[in-house]
This record gives C-alpha cells, sequence and structure tokens, in this order.
C-alpha cells in the first residue's frame, strides 16, 4: 500500500513476515514524513533495512525491549551511495526526527516524542 509519494508499506513490514502492523500499513504517518521531508534534503531514495519489528523479531535481533521499532514510531536508513554518513545524519535533524543514532551503515531515525541522539 502507498504510503506517500516514494515509500510502500512493504519497506516498513517485519523482516520475519508475521505481518503486524497490518505488513507496515500502520506506520506512524510523521515517519513517513520525516523520510519524505529526508529524502527530499538528500535528493536520492532512501533505502530502509528495518521499520517495524514485531516483539518476537525484535528479541531474536538483539533489539531492546522498549525499541520504537516495536511501535512502528522508527526506521533504520542506509547510507545512500555517494552520501556521507554525516550529511544522512543532518537530514534527520533538519527533517524533524525525534530520535537519532548514528552508526557505520546509516542511521536510526524516530518520532518517539522526545529529542534523543546517540
Amino acid at each position: 500500500m502507498k504510503l506517500s509519494a516514494h515509500f510502500d508499506s512493504s519497506e516498513f513490514a517485519c523482516k520475519c513476515g508475521c505481518g503486524g502492523l497490518h505488513n507496515g500499513a500502520d506506520i506512524n504517518p510523521r515517519l513517513v514524513q520525516v523520510l519524505e521531508r529526508m529524502r527530499a534534503i538528500i535528493g536520492k531514495p532512501l533505502v530502509l533495512s528495518c521499520g517495524y519489528r514485531c516483539p518476537a523479531h525484535n528479541a531474536e535481533v538483539g533489539g531492546v525491549s522498549n525499541s520504537q521499532h516495536i511501535y512502528g514510531t522508527a526506521a533504520d536508513v542506509q547510507c545512500p551511495d555517494g552520501v556521507m554518513l554525516q550529511t544522512l545524519y543532518d537530514a534527520a535533524v533538519t527533517a524533524g526526527a525525534d530520535g537519532i543514532g548514528i552508526y557505520s551503515w546509516g542511521v536510526h531515525v524516530d518520532v518517539r516524542g522526545y529529542m534523543a541522539r546517540w
């Protein structure tokens, strides 16, 4: 199901195939808006390595018990080709993400309702 101009619910579906959050269709709309803004800032498509995670899958991958992924409010965004990690992080800040974590592969962004950085 199309969630916005550039994102489909399948990109947010739990990787275990459980169908949780209606296979990604019920992901938080504000998260999708943040990701759309990031895409516009970067000027390139974003690749999501993770969106929603059911509690069982979250535990399997070593996620914290209160991960924003289990609430449908987070996504992990891989660094697009030719885009520096700092640029992706800066785009997340400018786009209005609440939680932002920087990793070697890209950034975690979420809309938890308060600011968090790591």
